[in-house]
């Protein structure tokens, strides 16, 4: 029971772990060579993205506590 604890908590450390290095990939990206309309886009959408990487991190977080 104990090794299948600790698993799952190293399964979802690890998800935690590529949430966050998606969102600081995100944050990366340079949309200089777009035109101010569709920069204004793809930032947009780049935000509605980090956001819902943000929430999968939080409800991940929540699930660790749960199970663990």
């Amino acid at each position: 029971m104990e090794t299948e604890k600790e698993g799952n908590k190293m399964v979802l450390e690890k998800v935690i772990f590529h949430l966050l290095q998606a969102a600081r990939l995100c944050s990366q990206l340079d949309l200089s060579r777009l035109g101010a309309l569709e920069q204004r886009e793809w930032e947009d959408r780049i935000k509605i993205c980090k956001n819902a990487l943000e929430f999968t991190k939080d409800s991940v977080e929540k699930l660790s506590i749960l199970i663990g």
